[in-house]
């Protein structure tokens, strides 16, 4: 198989690209600043080889700015711009192509949802409230050229990624590892969680059925509280969690970013559940353990 990913450094690409070198795939990967076996392009001057992108079977697209961080102005732009950018320039790139590829498999995020307390959501529930809800609602958009003509298209609403390696987990582990670790704010806010494993596992599931397409939420069928996310990660390194972080502090450092932290999502995977997919981690503290290296 032939594939094209974007955003093949970072922590999601550099799992997808491990695993699909080990199948044997073929793999085309775009990046702005090339490394060896890497192609370059650049969607803000619109600069890629064409070719490269001829006789492709599936194409993700994982590019886009690190949402964590200080949100002001430029930083809220880049991550829209960066996002907006650069699909439209893939889509229309794909769409002049001799042959279109099979499956575009687009990221997104829960983002999507907005703060929704403990309402349950499923690829049918409307979009929220929020900078990250008018992302993602408009980012999704975008790929339909795709699908106008033909291309099967997906767009993957990440949960909170964990892994041993990067992603939320490895921000997390330092301040609980040194017994400063807390909850955010109340620590009331549902936290839709997914294992790396899994993601792997569902962008492959998705890759090899063909009835799989339009949104699918990419969340462990199993959600929790921000507070009891906090124990359980607490418990597995043995360390005390007494403080926790109030609201007015996660303003004060990340802006408007602090609704990364403290939106409340309850996200149900349905799409990927009814087509048969099944998690290999629907347990945090399973997860975790796996991850932190912890022993039964």
């Amino acid at each position: 198989m032939k594939i094209v990913i974007t955003g093949s450094s970072g922590f999601v690409g550099s799992h997808l690209v491990s695993f699909f070198k080990g199948r044997g795939d073929t793999l085309i990967l775009l990046s702005r600043t090339p490394n060896e076996g890497e192609h370059f392009w650049d969607p803000d001057t619109k600069q890629i080889d064409p070719s490269i992108l001829e006789g492709v079977d599936v194409v993700i697209n994982l590019a886009g700015e690190n949402i964590l961080g200080r949100w002001n102005q430029k930083k809220m732009d880049l991550i829209r711009q960066s996002r907006f950018t650069s699909t439209q320039f893939l889509c229309e790139t794909l769409i002049s192509a001799k042959a279109l590829p099979r499956l575009y498999l687009n990221a997104s995020a829960i983002g999507y949802y907005g703060d929704r307390g403990e309402e349950v959501l499923t690829e049918e529930s409307q979009s929220g409230h929020g900078f990250l809800a008018e992302v993602c609602r408009e980012w999704e958009v975008i790929p339909n050229s795709l699908a106008q003509n033909g291309v099967r298209v997906a767009c993957m609403r990440f949960g909170l990624v964990l892994g041993e390696d990067g992603g939320a987990l490895k921000l997390m582990i330092k301040p609980f590892k040194m017994g400063m670790g807390g909850s955010l704010g109340k620590g009331a806010q549902i936290m839709s969680w997914i294992a790396i494993d899994d993601v792997v596992s569902a962008v492959d599931f998705v890759i090899e059925h063909e009835e799989v397409s339009g949104p699918v939420n990419f969340t462990a069928p199993a959600p929790l509280s921000n507070l009891e996310f906090t124990k359980i990660l607490a418990s597995l390194l043995n360390k005390p969690a007494p403080m926790p972080i109030p609201k007015f502090a996660l303003g004060m450092i990340f802006g408007s970013g602090a609704e990364v932290f403290l939106s409340s999502t309850y996200v149900h995977p349905e799409r990927l559940l009814k087509s048969g997919f099944h998690f290999q981690y629907t347990d945090l503290e399973t997860c975790l353990k796996k991850y932190l290296e912890i022993n039964p």
